[in-house]
C-alpha cells in the first residue's frame, strides 16, 4: 500500500523568528526518539555526538590536515569507523565532491584500531562505506579509465573528455590485524556493459533486454564528466548478502549480490529509461541520496518498514522550483529473485511512503543530506546544503530542529544568519539512547557549538525547589521557588492519584502524598509528606530532631547525619533495619511516584552513616527515616 506525508507543520527558519538562528531551534522532549545524533561536517576534521540541546556529549578529533571523506559510523562496541582525506587536494589526478582518500576505525576515545588509505593515480575512495558483519568493510571506489579504453569499451567519443572516466568499483576490506587492512573483494561496473554503439565492440546489445548491465552512454550529468555515476552510498543486507548502491545520475538504486558478482544488477529502481525500459515520464527518482535498507538503530523485526529502503530523493522539480522528498520502498524478494511491479519492470510501482512538505520550495537540498525513520516511528530528514536536520511525528509534528552553527567549519555567534553551503554536511544518523556504544560511558551534556547560546526553555538547567513550609494537624504547606514562569503544584496519594492542587493540602485522610511542582520550562520537583489528620500532634521546632543528608545532589552515596536540638526526643537517634514498627527507627529510600526503591539496614547511628546509591539511576528521591518522634521525609538528588 502507498502512503503519502503531506506536511502542513513544516516551519522553515523564517517561521521561528530571527532569534535563535543556529543550534536547537525547536524541542519537544516527550516527543522525540530518544538518543544522540552523530555528525561528521564539511570543512573541519572531527566526528561528534549531540544531545537534544545541541551540546557535544563526546568528540572524536582528527587532524587539522584531514576533512571527511565523507561517512562515520558507530558500531555497538562504541568503536567509531570513518572517512576522511587530506584537506588539500590540489594536484590530485582524482578529485571531484564527495572525494575521500582514508577509511580508520578508532576507539571511543580515539585510539587507532585500523586504517586503510586508497588515493592514487588509478584508484580513489569516496562518499561512503558500510560497515558489515565480521569487521570488514564495503566501500566505494572510483577506477580511472582512459580514454582510448572508454571508447574500446563502445563509450561515445563525445561523452569522453581528456581525463578518461571514473566508472564504480565496490571493494570489502578487511583488517590484517596489524593495524592496516587490505582489499579481499571487488565488484566492478566496468565488467558488467552494455553499448548500442557498435556491434564491433564488446557487449552490443539494447539495454531493454540487458536490463543487469549498464548503459555506457547513459547518465553522463554534464557533456564529458569524468565521475560518470558518481555513487553516493552504500548498505549491505546481512541476511541476503546484497549490496544496496545509489546512482543520482541514473536516478536509480541498484542491488549487488555479494555472492554473485558476475550477475550485475540483480535489481534496479528509480528510471526505467536508464535501461531503455521507459521515458522521462516514469521516472521516479531524482539525484537521490542516502539509501539503505531500514534495520537496527532501534527499528527491530516486527515494524511494518523493517527491512524496507529508505533514501532522499533531492531534485524533484514543480512549476514554483525545485524541492526535496523522502521515499520508503518495499521490492519484494522472494524464489531468489526480486519481483517485478505490474508492469513487469522492476518492482515496486510505487514508493510504499512518501514524504512532502506542503510547499514544495520551502525544502530542498540540491545535493547531500538523508532520511531516517526512527525508533518510535518519527523521521528525521535532513538537508545537508543548509545544515539542517528535522525530526517529525508520523503526523507531521515538529519535535526537533537543529541547524549547524558552523561557517565552513568554524563556530559561529548565536543570531548569525548562514547562507546555502555555509554548514555543510553529507549525514546525521541518529543513534538510539539504549544503543550498546552508551552503556557504561558519560554522556553528560558538555559545551554548545555555537558561541554565546541562548538554549531553549527545555534546555536550560532545573532550579526548581519545593520545601516544606508547615504539616500540622490536618493542614501541610510548601514553597516552590526558583521556577521559571508559573509553576503548577499538585499533590498526589500513596496509589498516584491526584487529590489536590495548589501549595496547600487539607481535608484529606492522613498518610503519605507526593506533591510535585512543574515550572513553564517543564522542569520539575517532588517532596514527599507524611501527612498529619488524626488528632495526634506532630513534633516540631525544639522538641523534633532534625536529619541531614549530603552531599546533595549525590552520586554513589549519601551521608545521613542526625542533628539533634537542646530538647531530646524521647528516643536517642537510631535508625535500625526494621520498618516494621511505627515505634522503631528504620530507612526507606522510594521514588517521586511513591515507589519503594529500597531499604537500608543500620543498627544505629550517634553521628553518621553512609548510605550507598550506586545502584540508583539519575533522578529525585526520597529518604526516609522513622523514629519515635515521627516521620522525617529528605528529598535528594542522584547525578550521573
Amino acid at each position: 500500500m502507498r502512503n503519502s506525508l503531506i506536511l502542513g507543520l513544516f516551519l522553515p527558519a523564517a517561521a521561528l523568528g530571527q532569534t535563535p538562528t543556529v543550534g536547537t531551534l525547536a524541542f519537544v522532549p516527550d516527543s522525540v526518539s530518544p538518543g544522540y545524533t552523530l555528525y561528521q561536517p564539511h570543512n573541519q576534521p572531527d566526528a561528534f555526538l549531540l544531545n537534544f540541546c545541541g551540546e557535544v556529549v563526546h568528540r572524536w578529533e582528527a587532524a587539522d590536515t584531514l576533512r571527511p571523506g565523507n561517512s562515520a559510523y558507530l558500531l555497538p562496541n562504541g568503536d567509531l569507523v570513518r572517512a576522511l582525506r587530506p584537506a588539500v587536494t590540489a594536484g590530485n589526478p582524482i578529485w571531484a565532491g564527495g572525494g575521500g582518500a582514508t577509511i580508520e576505525r578508532v576507539t571511543w576515545d580515539g585510539a587507532p584500531v585500523w586504517s586503510f588509505t586508497l588515493n592514487t593515480a588509478t584508484e580513489r575512495l569516496h562518499h561512503d562505506f558500510v560497515p558489515i558483519p565480521g569487521g570488514n568493510v564495503l566501500a566505494l571506489v572510483w577506477e580511472a579509465v582512459d580514454s582510448a579504453a572508454a571508447v574500446a569499451a563502445g563509450r561515445l567519443p563525445e561523452l569522453v573528455g581528456a581525463g578518461g572516466i571514473w566508472p564504480e568499483k565496490i571493494i570489502e576490506i578487511a583488517p590484517d590485524g596489524t593495524g592496516g587492512a587490505q582489499v579481499i573483494w571487488e565488484w566492478r561496473a566496468w565488467d558488467h556493459l552494455v553499448q548500442t554503439t557498435s556491434p564491433d565492440l564488446p557487449n552490443y546489445g539494447l539495454p531493454a533486454d540487458h536490463p543487469n548491465r549498464i548503459d555506457v552512454n547513459f547518465g553522463t550529468p554534464e557533456p564529458v564528466a569524468a565521475d560518470w555515476l558518481h555513487a553516493n552510498s552504500i548498505d549491505y543486507h546481512p541476511q541476503l548478502g546484497h549490496i544496496l548502491v545509489s546512482i543520482p545520475t541514473f536516478d536509480e538504486v541498484w542491488i549487488i549480490d555479494h555472492a554473485a558478482p558476475e550477475a550485475g544488477l540483480i535489481w534496479r529502481w528509480g528510471n526505467p529509461a536508464a535501461y531503455g525500459a521507459g521515458t522521462s515520464d516514469d521516472r521516479q527518482l531524482h539525484y537521490q541520496h542516502s539509501a539503505h535498507w531500514i534495520d537496527g538503530l532501534g527499528l527491530q523485526p516486527g515494524s511494518p518498514d523493517f527491512g524496507k529502503i529508505g533514501l532522499f530523493d533531492n531534485q524533484n522539480s514543480s512549476d514554483l522550483g525545485p524541492y526535496s522528498t523522502a521515499h520508503i520502498l518495499a521490492p519484494v524478494f522472494a524464489d531468489g529473485l526480486y519481483q517485478p511491479g505490474s508492469t513487469g519492470l522492476f518492482g515496486p510501482d510505487a514508493p510504499d511512503w512518501t514524504w512532502t512538505p506542503d510547499t514544495p520550495t520551502a525544502f530542498f537540498s540540491s545535493g547531500l543530506s538523508n532520511f531516517q525513520r526512527l525508533q518510535n516511528g518519527n523521521n528525521l530528514i535532513t538537508l545537508g546544503r543548509t545544515g539542517m536536520t528535522y525530526e517529525f511525528t508520523p503526523a507531521g509534528t515538529l519535535v526537533w530542529h537543529h541547524r549547524l552553527p558552523l561557517s565552513n567549519g568554524t563556530p559561529v555567534a548565536q543570531g548569525t544568519v548562514l547562507t546555502t553551503n555555509a554548514n555543510l554536511f553529507f549525514r546525521a544518523t541518529r543513534y538510539p539512547a539504549m544503543f550498546p556504544a552508551f552503556q557504561g560511558v558519560d554522556l553528560s551534556a558538555g559545551e554548545f557549538l555555537e558561541l554565546d547560546p541562548t538554549p531553549l526553555p527545555a534546555c536550560l538547567p532545573c532550579t526548581l525547589e519545593l520545601a516544606l513550609l508547615s504539616n500540622s494537624t490536618g493542614l501541610a504547606e510548601v514553597a516552590a521557588t526558583g521556577g521559571n514562569g508559573a509553576v503548577d503544584v499538585v499533590w498526589l496519594d500513596a496509589d498516584g492519584t491526584p487529590v489536590a492542587t495548589g501549595t496547600v493540602l487539607a481535608d484529606v485522610p492522613a498518610g503519605l502524598y507526593t506533591v510535585t511542582a512543574t515550572d513553564a520550562n517543564g522542569c520539575t520537583a517532588a517532596l514527599e509528606v507524611d501527612f498529619f489528620n488524626t488528632g495526634i500532634p506532630v513534633l516540631a521546632g525544639p522538641d523534633r530532631p532534625r536529619w541531614t543528608l549530603y552531599p546533595n545532589p549525590a552520586t554513589d552515596h549519601l551521608t545521613l547525619t542526625p542533628s539533634p536540638t537542646s530538647t531530646s526526643p524521647s528516643t536517642s537517634p537510631s535508625i535500625s533495619i526494621s520498618i516494621s514498627s511505627s515505634t522503631s527507627p528504620s530507612i526507606s529510600i522510594s521514588s517521586p511516584t511513591s515507589t519503594s526503591i529500597s531499604t537500608s539496614t543500620s543498627t544505629s547511628i550517634s553521628s553518621s552513616t553512609s548510605i550507598s546509591t550506586s545502584h540508583l539511576p539519575s533522578g529525585w528521591y526520597f529518604l526516609t527515616v522513622t523514629d519515635a518522634s515521627g516521620r522525617h521525609t529528605l528529598p535528594f538528588c542522584i547525578v550521573r
